[in-house]
């Protein structure tokens, strides 16, 4: 422990001792201020739930504060969401935190948080301080230091979850060359037993202690292998109170630690083999963790498994079809102790098929079966004197989870009059329990779900209006019901797209044997851009529930947002009409050039040329052409009124000249709905893990004799993880990103395509990867949605 506090103490020293750049700070801007603020406030009235808050509010922003070459990003978070819980939590909603950042070094200051490895670190909030150091030498160091938690009395509340204050430690180095990449991390956490009057022994929490030793690899093996690995050793005290003991034989990790009598020692290891070639992508992992193995880095952490994965994934006729298939292999019970032991087969494939411009399809199955086998009492089976039944064969269960989904979406027309697209969904779920061989009667549960909907977007008008019908069929064990709805939503803009209001309304109707329930639900949404800089947003939504079996419900929430941000040069809008004079036949001319094509009369051509940078996303970037594009727009300007041939070649020069920009543009536009689609994609395989972690979690309740309180808690944290990740998941789909949304953006896209267009330029000039720039753009988009979701 004393070794990885000096090593700590040093790079300290070395981030503090760092020289300047006296010449970079001299030729930099002096100060500069940058950000965004966002506030919200939630009302919420119903005739039925009293528990939630009438009344809740959100601040948060971001503050940049660039001095010479120095930056401090500040990024905070306000709520009274945690002020009447009524109860207490180990840790705190609202949030403060600090990023300075010189060059290669980068701070953190507040309530942050960092993730060195799944073993170690793994996101977990503290309160302190952390640092990374990323200079271009092959050598890099991250380290962190603070409060994981926060000191909580016991007040007897069911609800409370005490905790004594623990701190934290971790370092995490790493040596990167061309070939192969070592690293080593060090994490340490302790409870303060005097932090707390009374120790809450009979909720189970005793002051521990935790020292985590990780090494982790990686190697290119020719051309187109590369292997990675992690090899972790934890060493973590129950009690701290218990006597010390000497375990230096245990473990190496023993040599570092104070030991003691409830102090155990665990590892675990992640393993993986890839093989790359042109589209192509293979891999193998392993992964073994031990029973007991934990971390006070992480929250939660699954452990006594070993884990077999094969993945394989290429694209076929010119990237036209997409194939991934994923098969994996999980047991438990590695030291033979348990009562039962289970056994998982996990096979999925997704696949995506793009047969025109205007078609495509995806799809995806998995199939997840879990095996356990009961072991019985072996003086039952002495006891028994019948030898002929077969009561031990029963004790086997298995259990099968199958999910299919595909997706058809047509672009029924493609006019800028009138686009209109129709997407068809449907999911298939189905879960059955298999005992001795058989399925009873109850044991199945079945899952369909099926949208059709049609979008027309009269963009000329403003006006988009999205029908649709969602209908689901459920077999839950004996019981079965059904649910169908419309939904009709319309939208308008205003006052040249400033002013964007929606309305929408759904029906839904629901049958089973026992009830039958009506819910109506009315949505409207009204947000205005003032300036580029302001944006205000409401949202209401009435909701009406009648059944026959629970009392109706009646209840409202109304959401009012406001974002602002400053530190940008933001052009002025004209919101005036402009009178143009009636075109004759003998003074209108054509201009082409690339892509972009006027007609009109000089006058009229002129603004729209002068404009095109604004409309692209990228006049704020331009800096070695703006000279030369001041001086061509003002001769556009003189010779209006003169020869046709001469305007018009100045007018081709002017498109010339943004040439490089205007590749740029193209780019910059399909690099962002990549990023969409790879968020998308995402989105949609974490739902898949969440689900498949829940599914796993629920076999092993319903087979175990006695319900482990850690797992039903576990459950019930997975079920509302579902929940508001399906929500997230299915708000994301219906954000619903085009190609044309994003070349003629309007709103927070227009914003967000001017606030990163900078850094992209940069990144596409030199010569980045693609992988790269999208994986820039998406994280972005995320935050973006967030915010659009918030409000």
């Amino acid at each position: 422990m004393k070794k990885l506090v000096y090593i700590l103490m040093l790079i300290s020293s070395i981030a503090y001792t760092q020289s300047l750049d006296y010449d970079a700070i001299t030729n930099a801007k002096p100060f500069k201020v940058s950000g965004q603020i966002a506030a919200s406030g939630v009302y919420y009235n119903s005739n039925l739930n009293n528990s939630r808050e009438p009344y809740t509010y959100f601040l948060q922003g971001l503050l940049n504060v660039s001095i010479y070459s120095f930056s401090v990003p500040i990024s905070y978070s306000f709520s009274n969401q945690g002020e009447n819980l009524g109860y207490q939590l180990p840790f705190n909603f609202n949030r403060l935190s600090l990023h300075p950042k010189y060059k290669w070094i980068t701070g953190h200051i507040g309530n942050v948080n960092m993730t060195f490895s799944p073993y170690t670190l793994s996101g977990h909030q503290f309160t302190g301080v952390g640092v990374d150091l990323t200079p271009k030498e092959a050598f890099k160091i991250s380290a962190m230091s603070g409060r994981l938690l926060k000191a909580t009395e016991d007040d007897e509340d069911a609800r409370t979850i005490p905790a004594f204050n623990r701190m934290g430690y971790g370092i995490k180095t790493s040596y990167k060359k061309e070939r192969y990449t070592l690293g080593v991390i060090g994490f340490y956490a302790k409870d303060d037993i005097n932090s707390l009057n009374v120790i809450p022994e009979t909720k189970g929490v005793l002051p521990q202690e935790n020292l985590v030793l990780s090494l982790e690899g990686e190697v290119k093996l020719g051309k187109y292998f590369n292997a990675q690995a992690e090899y972790a050793t934890t060493a973590i005290t129950k009690d701290t109170r218990a006597e010390e003991v000497d375990a230096s034989e245990l473990s190496p990790i023993a040599l570092f630690f104070n030991n003691r009598a409830s102090t155990e020692y665990y590892n675990a290891v992640r393993t993986r083999l890839g093989y790359t070639i042109g589209t192509v992508n293979l891999g193998v992992g392993y992964e073994r963790i031990d029973p007991g193995y934990e971390t006070l880095g992480a929250y939660f952490f699954n452990n006594d498994f070993e884990n077999i994965t094969i993945d394989a994934a290429n694209t076929f006729f010119k990237n036209k079809l997409a194939l991934a298939i994923n098969i994996g292999y999980q047991r438990d019970d590695l030291d033979k102790l348990k009562a039962n032991n289970t056994n998982r087969t996990v096979g999925s494939l997704n696949a995506s098929l793009a047969l025109s411009k205007r078609l495509n399809i995806t799809g995806s199955y998995s199939n997840f079966s879990t095996f356990t086998n009961v072991k019985p009492n072996q003086f039952d089976e002495i006891n028994d004197s019948d030898l002929l039944d077969e009561q031990i064969e029963d004790l086997d269960y298995r259990q099968l989870s199958q999910t299919a989904t595909l997706t058809v979406s047509y672009i029924l027309s493609n006019k800028k009059t009138a686009r209109q697209n129709l997407v068809t969904n449907y999911s298939l779920n189905d879960v059955f329990n298999e005992q001795g061989g058989i399925v009873r009667l109850g044991d199945a549960s079945t899952f369909h779900n099926m949208n059709i909907g049609h979008t027309i977007d009269f963009s000329e008008r403003n006006l988009n209006i999205t029908t649709s019908v969602n209908g689901t069929y459920n077999t839950i064990g004996r019981e079965e019901s059904t649910t169908w709805g419309p939904t009709i939503s319309v939208g308008k803009r205003y006052f040249e797209k400033t002013l964007n209001t929606r309305l929408s309304i759904s029906y839904n109707n629901t049958r089973n044997k026992a009830s039958q329930s009506n819910i109506t639900n009315l949505r409207g949404t009204i947000s205005y851009v003032l300036k580029d800089k302001h944006n205000f947003s409401l949202n209401a939504i009435q909701l009406f529930r009648n059944s026959n079996s629970t009392d109706n419900l009646s209840e409202i929430t109304a959401t009012f947002g406001y974002n602002y941000a400053f530190g940008l040069k933001k052009p002025k809008l004209n919101f005036k009409k402009r009178t143009r004079k009636p075109k004759e036949e003998n003074d209108s001319i054509k201009i082409q050039y690339r892509s972009y094509r006027y007609e009109g009369l000089p006058k009229e051509i002129t603004p729209e040329l002068l404009a095109l940078p604004e409309k692209e996303g990228f006049a704020h970037i331009i800096k070695d052409k703006k000279r030369k594009l001041s001086e061509l727009g003002e001769q556009l300007k003189e010779t209006e009124e003169k020869d046709k041939r001469v305007y018009k070649e100045i007018a081709l020069r002017y498109l010339m000249a943004l040439d490089e920009y205007l590749d740029f543009a193209a780019f910059y536009n399909q690099k962002i709905y990549e990023a969409y689609l790879k968020l998308v994609r995402e989105a949609k395989e974490i739902d898949r893990q969440i689900r498949d972690e829940f599914t796993v979690l629920s076999g092993k309740i319903n087979s175990a004799k006695e319900k482990d309180p850690e797992d039903l808690e576990r459950q019930k944290v997975l079920e509302k993880r579902y929940e508001s990740h399906k929500e997230l998941l299915q708000s994301l789909l219906r954000w619903d990103l085009k190609p044309e949304d994003i070349e003629n953006p309007e709103g927070e896209i227009k914003i967000f395509k001017k606030q990163n267009a900078s850094k992209v330029f940069s990144m596409y000039q030199n010569k980045k990867s693609e992988e790269h720039i999208i994986k820039f753009i998406e994280i972005r988009l995320a935050d973006l949605f967030h915010k659009v979701l918030e409000d």
